[in-house]
């Protein structure tokens, strides 16, 4: 995956990655706040390894089917929210597979646009993949303006090298830095994330990306013509 998803390079004077931060403060050390939004990031990868050591389970009857519902009035919806087909998406930003799943996005969106609504929800896993939580912040402080899509379609198909690219990604999504980087730093959507997470594991999802089809487990490839061939029963 490195020539895919090659590791950062830190260039003398660039801030800390945020798996270095962490390091620091095992340490005893002040971090410094990489992305400006640190302390909240922290705070919700606390919450989310309460979450993952307390809901760790099977979804109901061993069955993997998704829990809750989808629910087009709470989840995170690209498309017409009654189509007749749905696709949940448990995800996470930054990480080796973040581009492959925004492509799969990408083509069922471009070959169903009216028939299929796709929602995402959060699965971020801080300790694999340390920008996550960050990232997950910004995708719901986009959603606090109305733009959530265009910042998720953003995150994913970014690799998020330094803090740079996250700024040009507020931008390109049409959102102002000061006012996102403001609601990531207030933990907005937090409680989204971890309710989120915490539907994952109630549904027996352990790793990210996990997709489900009107409400069953899709175990295929990953891969647009062969998710789109799955959806295709249900449209």
């Amino acid at each position: 995956m490195d020539d895919v998803f090659p590791r950062p390079i830190r260039l003398p004077g660039q801030p800390e990655p945020l798996r270095e931060v962490a390091e620091e403060r095992r340490h005893g050390r002040e971090p410094i706040d990489a992305y400006g939004a640190e302390a909240a990031a922290a705070a919700l990868t606390e919450r989310l390894a309460q979450v993952r050591s307390s809901a760790l389970r099977v979804a109901h009857d061993g069955l993997d089917v998704l829990a809750p519902p989808f629910a087009p009035g709470r989840d995170r919806v690209d498309g017409p929210r009654w189509a007749r087909s749905t696709l949940v998406v448990f995800g996470a930003h930054g990480t080796p597979w973040s581009r492959l799943v925004g492509s799969v996005l990408a083509g069922i969106r471009s070959r169903d646009p009216t028939t299929v609504a796709i929602a995402w929800r959060h699965f971020p896993n801080p300790v694999a993949h340390p920008r996550a939580a960050i990232l997950a912040l910004a995708a719901e402080a986009a959603a606090a303006q109305g733009r959530f899509w265009a910042m998720t379609r953003e995150l994913l198909s970014a690799r998020h090298h330094d803090p740079a690219d996250l700024s040009a990604a507020m931008v390109r999504a049409g959102l102002d830095p000061a006012r996102t980087l403001g609601a990531m730093r207030a933990g907005t959507g937090a409680d989204r994330i971890v309710a989120d997470t915490a539907s994952a594991l109630a549904s027996g999802v352990v790793f990210t990306p996990a997709l489900f089809i009107d409400g069953e487990r899709y175990r295929g490839e990953l891969e647009p013509d062969a998710v789109s061939a799955a959806l295709a029963p249900h449209r």
